[in-house]
């Protein structure tokens, strides 16, 4: 025991001092849990279901100066959202959109304006009655919704509403008639919807909609028959759709997809043996920094470690144990401040907030439920410069928490449609400024000191619409705090933030 809390103290140490955990309300105060669920941002708020112990699991509304509920939708101690982790709301227009119950519909397709005082409004009862279609997950795409919903006929199929003509629509009928296909890890790629969906013929595979064509159809039988490849873990990194895969000759491994073919890309355990577990619906344990895919995998006798592919090389890597003598259990793997924020499990720290920036080795961030007890934080969600996410206290239960890194100090044009990101942040020799364009512009670079001196330039280079990479060497720069701004062709500056050299 000695020796685990030496550890633990050495990695608390270690702590980046520039990330802060903070509670950000006991909402259902004592020790009750509030299980905050669906956080998504939207607009000048953050919505998201919670608990006050009084009115059930109802809709609240975070802004940067008040946490409060939003609407009871089933106006008793009854919840009108169910509490299951790893969704999200979506947000379409001016309205944001989830599945709720009001206590006589059962739970169907919501929308909210998002104001004060206005109730939201049941927009498409899919099964009428108190059963209800029971929507779990819901995506928009290009200008609609997508989601998965039981009509009492079809069972369990794809639906899409439309909000111009307020119509829902039943989209497949993978497994005939009356039986559930099973629709889940639903998510928008490259113009179309993915997802798995199972059929007595193919088992549970991964399948694809094309509003094009109006079709439903199965991408690959991976796991060929009637046996289950039971794709999860959907991720897009670079262009690219990352999951895992379970066939009966590799066991679940890494898997890509480009739009065309799909790949295998990893053997963890060699033979059937998993290299990755099968998790829950939306949780996260795969994510991408540089050229490097970083995933949850198995060692054969132990689950979660920290593993990483080089996308470069093809070649597949252990990078930490955070957990030496037993699982990790690393999990809601998502990118902030350009660096890798993870859960994860340590024998002396229990299941905590982890950090990991694509060199050296992962640090312990918060060790919110003190000793070996774990908090078990989950639900990441980014809403302006902080990391949300619901972690567990035994004085204040299931709670909304948020993490500051001040690494993340950035200032946007407001004309400037972009999402930018730099990693590693800390970085030793080389900084990628990630710039995702949504239409193509010419930009230059300027990376300064703490002095506003120049130390580095591009010049005005044309960038096309998506993810556009610009390299910025740090090796020769002193270790410190520097600058780098994103100016258009006509000189305004677009963007600026802050680059930590290590």
């Amino acid at each position: 025991m000695k020796r685990s809390l030496l550890g633990l103290a050495l990695i608390t140490s270690a702590m980046a001092a520039n990330a802060q955990t903070k509670l950000v309300q006991d909402i259902n105060p004592g020790t009750g849990s509030s299980y905050p669920v669906r956080l998504t941002p939207f607009g000048h708020q953050m919505v998201f279901g919670a608990n006050d112990g009084t009115n059930g699991e109802e809709l609240w509304s975070m802004t940067d100066s008040l946490t409060q509920i939003a609407y009871n939708i089933n106006p008793s101690t009854s919840s009108s959202i169910i509490p299951v982790y790893n969704r999200t709301m979506a947000v379409l227009g001016n309205n944001v959109y989830f599945p709720a119950d009001n206590g006589t519909s059962g739970t169907e397709l919501y929308s909210w304006s998002g104001k004060t005082g206005d109730a939201p409004a049941l927009v498409a009862e899919i099964m009428a009655g108190a059963s209800g279609s029971s929507i779990d997950e819901i995506v928009e795409m290009n200008g609609k919704l997508y989601f998965d919903a039981n009509d009492g006929t079809y069972g369990q199929e794809l639906w899409s509403y439309d909000t111009a003509t307020a119509m829902a629509t039943r989209l497949s009928d993978i497994y005939a008639g009356a039986n559930s296909s099973f629709i889940s890890s639903i998510i928008a790629y490259n113009g179309k919807i993915y997802f798995s969906a199972y059929n007595s013929t193919t088992g549970a595979e991964l399948y694809s909609y094309d509003p094009a064509t109006n079709s439903t159809s199965i991408v690959l039988d991976i796991d060929p028959g009637v046996s289950s490849s039971s794709p999860n873990n959907f991720t897009i990194i670079n262009g690219k759709l990352y999951f895992s895969a379970s066939t009966t000759t590799y066991g679940r491994e890494l898997y890509m997809y480009n739009g065309s073919n799909v790949q295998r890309l990893t053997d963890l355990v060699s033979g059937s043996g998993n290299g990755m577990a099968f998790s829950a619906t939306g949780v996260s344990k795969i994510v991408g920094m540089g050229d490097a895919i970083y995933l949850s995998g198995e060692d054969g006798t132990y689950s979660g470690h920290l593993y990483k592919y080089d996308s470069k090389t093809g070649i597949t890597s252990l990078v930490y144990k955070t957990n030496p003598t037993g699982s990790s259990v690393i999990s809601n793997m998502t990118m902030y401040a350009g660096k890798m924020y993870f859960s994860a499990n340590n024998t002396a720290a229990g299941n905590e907030l982890w950090m990991y920036t694509g060199s050296g080795i992962p640090t312990l961030v918060a060790d919110i439920r003190a000793g070996a007890g774990s908090s078990s934080p989950a639900e990441f969600r980014q809403w302006g410069k902080n990391l949300y996410f619901s972690a567990y206290d035994s004085a204040t239960g299931v709670e909304l928490y948020k993490l500051y890194d001040s690494s993340i100090l950035a200032v946007q044009n407001v004309k400037f449609n972009a999402d930018v990101k730099v990693y590693p942040n800390p970085a030793t020799s080389v900084a990628t400024i990630d710039v995702n364009l949504q239409q193509s512009q010419k930009l230059s670079v300027n990376v300064l000191d703490m002095n506003g001196r120049v130390v580095y330039t591009v010049p005005v280079t044309g960038y096309s619409s998506g993810s556009n990479k610009i390299v910025v060497p740090v090796s020769d720069l002193a270790p410190g705090i520097y600058l780098f701004t994103l100016h258009n062709e006509a000189g305004s500056m677009m963007f600026s933030g802050r680059l930590l050299k290590q």
